[in-house]
């Protein structure tokens, strides 16, 4: 059961890495901010936010006008952990306990880079309470 969990997983981050591989061509990034990130910090540079951005909202995560998606994020979560009903449930709650971060005034609207960056602060805080890592 652990290798179906690990490989759901694996095949959820190779599949967001491409999406932000894709995202790169429009908002590029450099080897310090690749650093910050692996630390979970989220570097204070617009176009780091926006790919973060442009990934959510290519995954589904995001919706068009900058927003989390709640819906879409458990969407993804039903498609990868289907076969782990435990895991499924704590990935929604996840979701949840993020979901606030629509609640916040931001100052760039629907483009949703300052957003992102909240999803990403909130997600890389909140992901061992619910048994996920990054």
């Amino acid at each position: 059961m652990v290798f179906v969990k690990s490989e759901a997983l694996d095949a959820f981050k190779q599949k967001y890495a491409e999406l932000v591989m894709s995202c790169m061509e429009d908002y590029p990034i450099d080897q310090s901010d690749i650093e910050q990130l692996k630390n979970l910090k989220m570097p204070d540079k617009e176009s780091v936010k926006c790919l973060f951005a442009c990934a959510y909202k290519k995954a589904g995560m995001m919706t068009d006008d900058g927003k989390l998606s709640v819906e879409g994020t458990n969407k993804l979560a039903e498609t990868y952990l289907a076969d782990d009903q435990e895991q499924l449930k704590r990935a929604k709650a996840f979701t949840d306990a993020c979901k606030s971060v629509n609640d916040e005034e931001v100052s760039d609207g629907e483009k949703g880079c300052e957003r992102a960056a909240l999803i990403f602060k909130c997600s890389s805080e909140k992901a061992n309470e619910y048994g996920f890592n990054f």
